[in-house]
């Protein structure tokens, strides 16, 4: 009885380290995010051809995804069809976009919150 719990026991441990282990070595858990922006990009990142600007979602794709992680995770023969300079570059403008997104919003809030608070002065 007692051979069976600890073989039991073993077993469990084993199983557990297998799966703890993946994560220890630190391999990154990107692969969902490169389908998803190898599919929604194609034709950014094809290699064949110059570069084509973004659609929104592939946009989306790639501000939702770690592009350093799916460079990293790029297989030799996904290589032979995509542009890693595409891939590059493809982050670089999302990247930017969004940076002046966001700055387009920060002016806007601080016009907005300027001309209130000069309406408060002007009637006080």
């Amino acid at each position: 009885m007692a051979t069976k719990v600890t073989l039991g026991l073993l077993a469990s441990a084993l199983v557990f380290t297998m799966f703890a282990a993946h994560q220890a070595w630190g391999e990154p858990d990107c692969y969902a995010e490169k389908e998803l922006v190898l599919r929604k990009c194609r034709f950014t990142i094809k290699i064949p051809g110059d570069y084509v600007r973004p659609n929104p979602s592939c946009r989306v794709a790639v501000d939702h995804a770690d592009m350093a992680c799916i460079c990293h995770i790029l297989t030799i023969e996904e290589e032979s069809t995509v542009s890693i300079s595409k891939i590059l570059r493809l982050a670089a403008t999302v990247t930017s976009q969004c940076q002046q997104e966001a700055d387009a919003e920060v002016l806007l809030f601080q016009r907005r919150y300027r001309h209130r608070h000069q309406k408060e002065l002007i009637s006080a």
